[in-house]
């Protein structure tokens, strides 16, 4: 029997569900992240349904985007002392939400642009037009990380000079001001 497998990110720890390609029941087992949340080098943001204080739900990441997420977590840490926004990934069950047309796989996500202020959390919003928030080297870093994996099919952000920077695997899409999307090949959603 075929098991499908996605794992939910909140705040340093990790949601492991498995369900059965023949079920509609899950089976949820919770594992502690080490480091912990207060160590990790993203934080985690968003909501479903634009409900405050539901983004978790929204956050059912595919094994392998875990993988990629964890290699840019750590080596981001190495070059860069901020965090990185994790916003909406995906819902349990891959059902469509909001005004996404992809986030059913559990391979794309949104993440914030860095802040030169180190703000993190819900309030940490900011738009490559905003000057004095936005850190435009630190995003091109952090975006080159997401673009170098062998994994990353695109990403989509409408910084016309991350763009020039990052070259044809970044490129705009309506309503990327203010986070950029990564997306995963098709082949690492099974």
């Amino acid at each position: 029997m075929k098991q499908e497998w996605r794992t939910h990110i909140s705040q340093g720890e990790r949601h492991e569900h498995c369900r059965s390609a023949y079920s509609t029941e899950g089976i949820a087992r919770l594992l502690h992240a080490a480091p912990g949340a207060e160590q990790a080098g993203y934080y985690v943001y968003g909501t479903l349904h634009y409900v405050p204080g539901t983004g978790a739900q929204a956050q059912f990441a595919h094994p392998n985007l875990l993988s990629v997420i964890f290699k840019v977590e750590r080596e981001g840490q190495a070059i860069c002392d901020r965090k990185f926004g994790i916003g909406n990934i995906s819902i349990a069950g891959g059902a469509k939400f909001d005004k996404h047309a992809t986030h059913r796989k559990g391979i794309e996500m949104d993440c914030r642009p860095v802040r030169k202020d180190h703000l993190t959390g819900q309030a940490a919003r900011c738009s490559f037009h905003d000057k004095a928030l936005y850190d435009r080297a630190a995003t091109i870093n952090l975006i080159q990380l997401f673009v170098e994996h062998p994994w990353v099919k695109l990403v989509f952000f409408n910084d016309p000079e991350v763009q020039m920077a990052l070259g044809g695997r970044v490129r705009s899409c309506p309503g990327h001001n203010d986070h950029f999307h990564v997306e995963l090949l098709k082949g690492f959603a099974s």
